[in-house]
């Protein structure tokens, strides 16, 4: 598969939100929309949402939510903050699955990797899934943003 990502730049991200396994996705975007609907978050910046993924070998943690403006939020809410960074945004439509595009972007950092190496948070490589008006659960059309921190390679 060739893959052309979009490099794409954005200031630090403040997302309040829920922090649960990535095994267990669904239920924390569960927890988070149930969470959402009672409490409300009256800095958010718009109505996209992310999912960021944080790898530590065999384990995935993940952190669900939206974008604020500023820290002060309900404490039911976690934040994670990522910092600003450059991203290699590549654009994945949910009906074809995520596995083989998983694949393309291992593949295109690869080939890549004398130009760019993946940016860590905490030392762990973490990805960003970015939702927004492309993407409806209900449909197979949908289409998700998945961000790969990049920095220059040295």
């Amino acid at each position: 598969i060739l893959v052309h990502p979009k490099i794409i730049k954005n200031e630090e991200l403040i997302i309040a939100g829920i922090t649960g396994d990535g095994r267990k996705t669904c239920e924390v975007w569960e927890q988070f929309s149930k969470l959402y609907e009672k409490i409300g978050i009256k800095n958010k910046l718009s109505d996209n949402s992310y999912e960021v993924r944080i790898y530590d070998g065999d384990q995935c943690t993940c952190h669900v939510g939206v974008s604020v403006s500023d820290d002060d939020v309900d404490s039911a809410f976690t934040l994670m903050r990522l910092p600003a960074s450059v991203y290699a945004a590549f654009e994945v439509y949910v009906a074809s699955g995520y596995d083989s595009e998983n694949d393309a972007m291992d593949e295109w950092l690869e080939a890549n990797k004398e130009k760019y190496s993946q940016r860590r948070i905490n030392g762990l490589p973490y990805v960003v899934e970015y939702y927004d008006e492309r993407f409806d659960g209900n449909s197979e059309d949908s289409i998700v943003e998945i961000w790969i921190p990049i920095e220059c390679a040295i």
